[in-house]
This record gives C-alpha cells, structure tokens and sequence, in this order.
C-alpha cells in the first residue's frame, strides 16, 4: 500500500501512473507523490534558494522544506529507501567542504545540487557524484577522490543528576535553558565560526555528531570547556576521530563503533579529571544574546569562611544571593542556573507556541508558562502535581542497524521532532479535558528523553496522549499491521507540589523502567505508562506484595499500555458520571481486596455485586483486562505462573486526577 505523501489519508493498493514512490528510512512506509507535485515543490525550492546567500538557504532549508524525497539517483526506480532532499544538500556541502576547506564551496555547493548554475569544480563534482552513490548504496572505488577528516562525537550525560539537584523552579529552569543553550545555540555557533554549519550531521537530545576537515583545532576539549564554563558541573565528553571521507561513507558501522569505543574510554578518564565546581569566573560562559543580562553581581564569601549552598546542599558557597527568604549562600553552579532561570526566555513555550500556529492557525496552543511549581500545584484548587518522564522503546537498536549518514541524519531529526510533538499535542489534550490552560514545565525534551512537570489533574490523559503520539509517529502508515520501530514508555509520580523533585524523580524512574519491562514483554509493540501516586515525602516501595502467586492479591496493575490506560480513564470517568459506584463504594472493595485471600475477595465481591447495577462497569473491566476479569479481580499471567490484581487500587489511585 501507498501512502499519498500530500494527503495521508489517501491510499492506493497500486502506485498510480506519473507518482514516484520512496520508503521512509525510519518507519518504513511507502510514500507516493504526483511527479508534477514533486517538480512544482523543487522549482519553488530553487526560486526561493536563488537569492539566499549560504547561510539563508541551510535555515531554509532545514526549518521550510519539507521531507521529501532526493529522486535524481534512482528517477527510474521505485519503492527505494531515499534520502530526504534536504539531507542530500547539506551533505553534498558538507562533502565538499571536507575536500577543499574553504567557505566559498557552500554557495558553489548549493548552485551546483540544484542545478540553478554548474560548477567545473572537482571537489562539487565529486561531492554530488558520493550522495548519489550513498543514495544508491553503492560503495566509493579508489578512483574517486579523497579527503582526511576528523569525526567530532560526544556530548552530555548523567544530565539528571545534574538537573534535579533541588526543587528550585528557577534552578530547574535553568539547568534545562542551559543545556537545551549550549546544544541548540552555543555548539552549532561554535561550528558556524570555526568551520561551516553543514560539518553539523546531528545535535540534539545532548549529543554532537559532526564532520570536518583533518585540522590541528582541539575540538573535543573546546566543547568539554564550552560545557565547564556554562554549567560548571554537567558532565560531558567529546572525542576527535581521524579518518578518511571514503571509510566514513564505505565502512559506516566500523567507524562509528571505532568511536563509541573511543568515547566510552573518554568518560572513564573523565572520571579522574573532575573540575573544580568552586573555581572559575562568575561571569564566564553565563553571557547569551537570548538572556538580558550582561554581567552577575553577587557578593562573594569571604575567604576561609565555610558554608554549604543552601540550593543544592552539595557543594561548599562562594556568593550569596537575595532571596524572599533572606541572604542565602550559593554555589557558583547553581548561581549559573539560578541567573539562566531568572533572565532567560521560555524557548520550549516559544517553540510549542510556533508549531501549534504552523500546523493549526490561530488560538490558543494550550501550555501556560509558570513561575513556580505552586502555581501547578494550585491548578484546580489540587495541590498536587506529576512528573511524567518518558524515553524512547528500541532506540539502542535502531541506532545500531543505521548504514550510513543519511539515516542518522533523517533519524535524529525525527526522533527529536517527535519529542516536541508528542509533547505539544499532550499539553493540547489537558487544555482540552480541563477547558483551560495547563500550566507546565520543561525540564528536558530531545531525542528520545521527555521530561516534564504538569498538574497532576489529567496528567495520565496527557501522558496517554503523549506516547499515542511519539508511537504513531514512527508507525509503519502503509502497513498498520506492522509494529512501530520505536515506543515511547512513561513513569508518572504524582505527589504535593511541595515534594522534592529529586524524590519524585527517582519515583518517575523506577516507573519507566517497570513501564519499559512490561513493554519489553509485548516485543515493544505499544508504548506503557506505570504511575504511583505518593501522598506524603516518604518513600514508597513499589514491590510491595509477597508471597507466592495464589495466596494473595496484587495491589493493582500499575503497567498499562497508553490504549489501556485510555480506558480506564475513560472508565473511571463514566463511573464518575452515572455514579453506580461512589468513591467511598470503591475504598471499599479496594481495602477488601488488600486484606482477603483471592476466594474470599471473589465471595464478597459476588455479594456486594448482588445489590448494585454495575454490568456496564463490569464490561469495561473485562475489556481492560482482555477478559481476564473474574469476579472483581484481574487474572494476569505473572513470571511464575497466574496472579490476581486489584483494580479497584488503580482506580482509587487515578480517581481524582482525572
């Protein structure tokens, strides 16, 4: 089956006559466009690219084109994994450039790729004759020219630890605008300055893959001292690969396993190799265009004198900063955040703001930029809040079987677009349930890492939405009944908006890994959420039941896939409506259910059953569970053998949250 590329509701059993065809690299889908639609999208690209300077056209390119497909290798040919046309320009530039190292190549470049003036270089010859062959799948002979490069690989990691060191909004905010800074701003600058933004083949989600010519340009440690200077702490390594233009497109997989290894040793020494956290200038690395503020003025702690930062209690103060409470004593990591929190703009609203308008028009996107987590803690008068934190299903695999650079370049792109989607149409779907505007915060949102922190009213319809989303977006369209490559799993914590972001957040993680375990067990065929909801600062324990398989009743499910939870959802508010079931009623089953053997529970439940009407709340039980509902109880395969769960727990616990 064929999916219209300009319409994807329209499909054709058999590629209709004057359509070319392509397969998507990422999902796999079988996409058609009418050949005179195709030409009309290329010649606008080319008139609208003939009066951009070099810079303009890779902006335009990489925000305004669409994905359509690069045909010229293969215009005879059908049904070919192509490259997208974009991907195709940016890296015939950057081809050419890791030839000639020289600026003027790029407008050349551009020119030459679509035939808006032929160059006789060698080098643009060359440059477009390699994306051909990499279109193809073809394999570069010696005859063709070389180039020494250097591969530049590398980024942030253990980012979490990092970013919940405490439960300051400002802290947090900052701690994400300058990591989200750094990868969107400051490392694509650098390149811009340094070499040409095409060397770029991807940065996001934290990491830096690019492509440059052979230099003597310590580009790894500029970019670990570009992470030192900015965030003080943050973790981060980079690592200079050299070899040739022709391995790199030739023997892709060596290559790059060649350089995790090498990045792996990186981190190892990074180990011993720790920077100071209390040393540096206070004002180094914290000046951005994006923020209105030129220069930090704090007093600093007088020498000898021994205090600990009252922000993140983990490292010793060196300033002090006003507060509503008083002087307190501050690290200078945490001073960086707390500046980049208070000055910097919101880029993540800005951004969602800006999709919404490109795919809906006007109105209302439905996010609402707060100042402090209180004010999502008072949305509906609740008190409480969630921290959904999500990661992507089967990534390590795909990114393993990528073949060359043109699928990680189209990978990246989308898994990181997908994040932002996923995100915007889950904050759509709280503004719709709650008629209002939800109010949020984005901690962090690249690649496959969401991590969020909304109302806790809705949040599991949200979350729901959010990984229907992200697994829609890499569903195989032109066979619904293939599995998507790539999930979304979710933990969300609910708790008082005054609870350490630092203990929900080891809550949220012990929830996605539960959710990416249940998961796993379906081959990763649908996207899961588990939730636990904590009513005070204390820990919760989520393996809570003992025993063997028959000799007691789980206390709910807690794994769902996002079309589960949906009905429940969906069930709890239909209880809600016709009021069969109150919610002291269903306090009452779920506390039966934690004290009784199974037989015993099925007993009372057959009794209590006997004098209410709930056959159409039974229906949607049984159809939650598969129909393995048995008398008020789930019957589910466990690891050793049947067990028994309580859905009244679940419900209890999302009752008042949706």
């Amino acid at each position: 089956m064929y999916i219209d590329f300009a319409d994807e509701k329209v499909r054709y059993e058999k590629l209709p006559g004057g359509y070319i065809s392509w397969v998507d690299i990422v999902t796999g889908t079988n996409y058609c466009m009418k050949m005179d639609d195709y030409e009309k999208k290329f010649k606008k690209i080319v008139d609208d690219i003939s009066i951009m300077g070099s810079d303009e056209i890779y902006e335009y390119l990489k925000n305004d084109v669409d994905e359509i497909p690069y045909i010229r290798p293969y215009k005879d040919k059908k049904d070919v994994k192509a490259p997208s046309l974009k991907d195709a320009a940016t890296l015939a530039v950057c081809f050419a450039y890791a030839m000639d190292n020289s600026n003027d190549v790029r407008l050349e470049m551009y020119h030459h790729f679509f035939e808006i003036e032929k160059s006789q270089s060698e080098s643009i010859n060359t440059a477009l004759k390699m994306v051909d062959m990499l279109a193809l799948g073809g394999k570069f002979e010696d005859s063709i020219r070389n180039a020494d490069i250097k591969i530049i690989k590398g980024g942030v990691y253990k980012t979490k630890k990092y970013i919940v060191e405490n439960n300051d909004i400002k802290c947090l905010r900052g701690s994400s605008y300058l990591l989200d800074n750094i990868n969107r701003v400051r490392i694509p600058d650098y390149f811009k300055r340094r070499f040409i933004p095409e060397s770029i083949i991807y940065c996001g989600g934290g990491n830096v893959f690019a492509v440059v010519p052979d230099n003597d340009i310590d580009i790894d440690y500029d970019l670990e001292r570009l992470y030192e200077d900015v965030t003080i702490t943050a973790q981060s390594a980079f690592i200079s690969y050299k070899t040739t233009l022709k391995d790199l497109l030739n023997d892709y997989k060596e290559v790059i396993r060649d350089c995790e290894e090498m990045l792996e040793d990186r981190k190892k020494l990074k180990l011993y190799l720790n920077v100071d956290p209390n040393c540096g200038d206070i004002n180094k690395g914290i000046e951005d265009k994006d923020m209105v503020i030129n220069e930090i003025m704090h007093k600093p702690i007088e020498s000898g004198a021994k205090l600990i930062c009252k922000f993140c209690n983990l490292r010793d103060a060196h300033y002090t900063i006003r507060t509503s409470e008083g002087e307190k004593g501050v690290c200078l990591s945490c001073l960086h955040k707390i500046e980049a929190g208070t000055h910097a703009k919101s880029g993540f609203h800005e951004d969602f703001q800006r999709m919404h308008l490109k795919k809906f028009g006007q109105g209302q996107y439905g996010g609402k930029k707060v100042q402090g987590l209180d004010e999502i803690g008072a949305f509906k008068n609740n008190g409480y809040m969630a921290l959904i934190y999500g990661d992507g299903n089967n990534f390590g695999n795909i990114i393993k079987n990528i073949k060359n650079v043109y699928e990680m370049m189209y990978f990246s792109r989308k898994a990181e677009s997908s994040a932002f989607k996923a995100t915007l149409e889950a904050i759509r779907k709280g503004y719709e349930i709650e008629g209002e505007e939800i109010p949020f915060e984005v901690i962090e949102l690249g690649g496959d890492d969401i991590f969020i922190i909304t109302p806790a009213k809705s949040s599991l319809a949200m979350a729901s939405k959010l990984i229907e989303t992200f697994d829609m977006e890499f569903q195989n369209k032109s066979d619904i009944n293939k599995s998507a490559n790539v999930t979304m799993s979710i933990g969300v914590a609910i708790s008082k908006y005054s609870t350490p972001i630092r203990n929900m957040f080891e809550l949220a993680n012990k929830l996605l890994k539960k959710a990416k375990s249940y998961s796993k067990k379906m081959d990763n065929k649908i996207g899961t959420v588990s939730f636990a909801v904590l009513e005070s600062n204390m820990y919760l324990e989520l393996d809570r039941d003992k025993g063997s398989n028959y000799d007691f009743i789980h206390q709910g499910i807690l794994n769902y896939t996002w079309i589960d939870m949906t009905k429940l959802i969906n069930l709890v508010l239909k209880m809600k409506e016709s009021k069969k079931m109150m919610k002291n009623h269903i306090y009452k089953l779920r506390d039966a259910a934690s004290m009784m053997l199974p037989l015993e529970f099925k007993l009372f439940y057959m009794y209590d059953r006997s004098r209410s009407n709930i056959e159409d709340i039974e229906k949607g039980l049984v159809e939650i569970a598969n129909g393995c509902f048995e008398e008020g109880l789930f019957r589910l395969s466990g690891e050793n053998g049947m067990e028994y769960h309580s859905p009244w727990y679940d419900i209890t616990e999302i009752w008042d949250y949706v």
